[in-house]
């Protein structure tokens, strides 16, 4: 609790300084009545331990949400992962797939134009053998007829 100001002290000191009776009594009871206007305004002790327990109940209260905050923000960030790491999966399935399917396809190709050309081969080499062979029934024809030509 303040003390009370004494405003008889106080005008006394303001006449000694040379100060008229009725304007130190008029200065000595406005400087009581704005000293005692203000006291309600002041904080208490009970006022400042209610704002101190109020502020450890808010940083309390604070440190709750932040660990419940932390905790959301690493399961998304765990989720989000996951997600990432089954969409690259998934994705590097489809690519080993597409390019399966086009060896595959390619092999197959190949396989085919390998065997057109062997089978153009083959029909070449037995095109030149009957050409070869008609060649030489066609000399040895000629020989033969030569032959009984010459007496």
């Amino acid at each position: 609790m303040a003390a009370a100001f004494d405003t008889l002290t106080a005008t006394r000191r303001m006449e000694d300084a040379g100060m008229k009776r009725e304007q130190a009594e008029a200065v000595a009871e406005a400087v009581r009545t704005a000293a005692e206007s203000g006291r309600e305004e002041l904080a208490t002790k009970a006022d400042m331990a209610t704002v101190g327990s109020e502020l450890a109940a808010l940083r309390t209260e604070l440190k709750s949400d932040t660990a419940a905050l932390r905790a959301e923000i690493k399961s998304d960030i765990a989720a989000l992962s996951a997600e990432v790491k089954s969409d690259v999966a998934a994705l590097s399935a489809e690519f080993k797939s597409d390019l399966g399917a086009h060896r595959t396809e390619s092999g197959s190709d190949l396989q085919s134009g390998l065997a057109a050309l062997k089978a153009d081969l083959l029909d070449r080499m037995q095109s030149g053998e009957r050409r070869m062979y008609t060649a030489v029934f066609g000399v040895g024809g000629l020989l033969f007829a030569a032959l009984k030509l010459v007496p």
